[in-house]
Parts: C-alpha cells; structure tokens; sequence
C-alpha cells in the first residue's frame, strides 16, 4: 500500500508544479515522424464473435499488406491486460501497426467491456461484467483458451491460416503472460503453426498472477482467479527470442519478481529491458504499470493511479521503447534481445533517462 499511497503523491505533486513552472521547463520529446513507414494509411476494422461471451475480437485489416523481403505477410496477435479489454486502452498503437500494413488481431478473451461506455456507472457495470460476466470467476487458462479460439477463427477470416504469415505476439500484463504462454498452449490444443509466433515482445507482464500486488477489493477478486497459467510451465515452449519491456517503477508487477521466472523462459535468445520515470521537464513520462496504455480516460486519475498503476497516455515511453521495440522485430527483422533504444532528447538537449538491461540469458 505504501507504493500506491508514495506514486500518487508523487504523481500529483509533479503534476501541480508542472502546471505551476510549465513554461520554463523542458519539453519532452516529439512524436517522430512515421510517414515513411505508414504505407498502408487505410484500413478497415473488423469485428467477430460476442463480447459477453469472451469470443469478441477485432480484426485491424490493412488495405495494403506489408510484405517484407522475404514477401509474406505480418501478423500481430495483440494481448490486453486484466479487465481492460476495450480496444481504445491500445488504440493508438494499433492504428500505428495496421498502417505499417500489419494485420492486427484484438481478442478480447474476457467478458464485457469491449468499448468505452458513455457512463461512469455503465463503465463500473463492464468492468465488473469483464470478469465475472457468467456469474463464476473465471480461470486464466479459459481467458487464454478464448483468445486462442478467436485469434484461429479470425486467421481463417482474414485468409491467413493456410499460407505463410509471420506472426508476433505482443501482450500487456495479464495479456503478457498468454504471450509468453502462447507458444505452449498452441502446443497443447494442437492449433496451426501459423499461430506460432516468429517472436515474443511483452509488457510489464505477470508471470503468474501471485505476484499482482493490486490493492482493495479488486486485488482480492485477482486473488480468486484460478492460477493455472504460469510461465514456470509455459516458458519451456519459449524458443524463440523473447524481450520483456518493464518499467522501474512498477508497483504492481515489481521487475525483482521476474528473477525467478525469467529462468524458466527456455530460450537463451532473451532479455528483460527496464525503462525509468524521468520528471525532469514537463510533462513527465512514468514508467509504470501502465506505460503500454495509451488511454485509460474509464477511469478518473486518481482510480487509475491507486488500481492501475497510472495513467494511460501516449508518449515517449511509447514511441521510443514500447512502440519502437515492436516496430524493429517486425519491420527490420532485429532480435528482441538485442534491441537498441534511444529515448532522444528534453529540450534542453539533456538526454531522457536510457533504457537499461536488467536480466539476460547470461545474469538471471
């Protein structure tokens, strides 16, 4: 409870003297430029199956596919985390993926909550409909087991299951744990290589769910929620590169959790990068629980902060870590264990605090 109380004073108080000396601080850095990457500027959005009945899932088609040289198309299966299955939480970046000309798959493998409401009291019905939609809590491996149902029959909609693709897995928190899970199950339930990913980015994932350290009630009802996905187990069909993307100051899944679990990633093409708050102009990027999202405007500010972990918004921490990692795996074929990060510049020209290694194959 201490670090919910700390970050939210801490969060406040950076913003109050943001708004108090905004003008004689640094800026952060720009939006880069993706025009010369955007080659398919249009496409179209299509959506499957019951949100209610945790088939729900979108399909981001791009008018003109991307083919690379190897000339076959790029798909991006996109996992969310716990509750947030509405798609505007990551809408940003999917619209930066499909326009590259990557198809997107979205499942929404929980219950409810497929979209912003247009109420506070309809939002609290969703989110609570997410998760106990069927009136049972419900176990991870059938959240998993929904998503990896959708994202197969979508393959077969969008004409992908039976032709050479190169697929990615991306996933946030819980959703962070099916991508590193993914590979195993598609093992086990004996689905189409095609769904087999060429590599792995996550995060700030979970590698169970004991480890979430979510206060008040919602922290209770995780605790309830079957534990039967666990990297301990999954990790072995990991054998593909595998890049962890964290943040420092994550109170919800602290990085000193991950010691244990990252040896149990069997591939040794791995790393698990960190990346740091910096506040040193306005406004300041947190690399918290919520770096990956890019809207969380459910909530208001202070439920995000003290049940999320932090505010959705998209910055820095995106375009130059999360976004750019994804976007050198896929599009220039780098391995995700040897990426590179260049956070750019305040205004001032003094450096945004760099990205730094915390666990390898060679230092778990």
């Amino acid at each position: 409870m201490s670090n919910v109380i700390t970050s939210t004073i801490q969060y406040y108080l950076t913003n109050f003297w943001c708004c108090l000396t905004h003008s004689f601080r640094p800026k952060a850095p720009t939006k880069p430029d993706y025009s010369d990457i955007y080659t398919s500027p249009k496409y179209q959005v299509k959506k499957a199956g019951e949100c209610n009945q945790g088939s729900y899932i979108e399909t981001y088609v791009p008018e003109t596919p991307f083919l690379g040289e190897n000339g076959q198309p790029k798909a991006v299966i996109y996992l969310h985390g716990f509750d947030l299955g509405a798609s505007e939480i990551y809408g940003s970046h999917l619209e930066h993926l499909v326009k590259q000309g990557y198809y997107v798959f979205y499942p929404n493998f929980q219950t409810g909550f497929c979209s912003f409401p247009n109420s506070a009291w309809k939002t609290v019905l969703e989110l609570a409909d997410e998760v106990v939609g069927d009136g049972l809590i419900d176990s991870q491996e059938k959240w998993l087991k929904n998503a990896l149902k959708s994202v197969s029959s979508a393959y077969q909609a969008a004409n992908l299951a039976n032709v050479p693709v190169d697929t990615y897995l991306f996933g946030h928190s819980l959703g962070g744990l099916f991508a590193l899970s993914w590979a195993y199950y598609i093992e086990q339930e004996n689905l189409p290589e095609n769904l087999l990913p060429q590599q792995v980015l996550v995060a700030d994932p979970l590698p169970n769910t004991n480890v979430a350290n979510i206060p008040g009630p919602l922290g209770d009802l995780i605790k309830k929620i079957t534990d039967d996905v666990d990297v301990k187990v999954t990790g072995a069909a990991l054998t593909m590169p595998v890049a962890i993307l964290h943040g420092n100051d994550d109170w919800i899944v602290p990085k000193d959790e991950w010691k244990q679990p990252f040896t149990y990633i069997k591939t040794e093409q791995k790393k698990m990068f960190l990346s740091f708050t910096d506040n040193r102009g306005c406004p300041g990027m947190y690399a918290n629980h919520e770096q990956a999202t890019v809207n969380t405007s459910f909530f208001d500010t202070f439920l995000a902060l003290t049940v999320l972990d932090g505010v959705g918004v998209e910055n820095d921490l995106n375009w130059r870590y999360i976004w750019y990692g994804l976007d050198r795996v896929i599009r220039y074929g780098e391995r995700a264990d040897l990426l590179n990060f260049d956070m750019g510049n305040w205004s001032n020209g003094q450096p945004v605090h760099g990205i730094e290694v915390f666990l390898d194959s060679s230092n778990p």
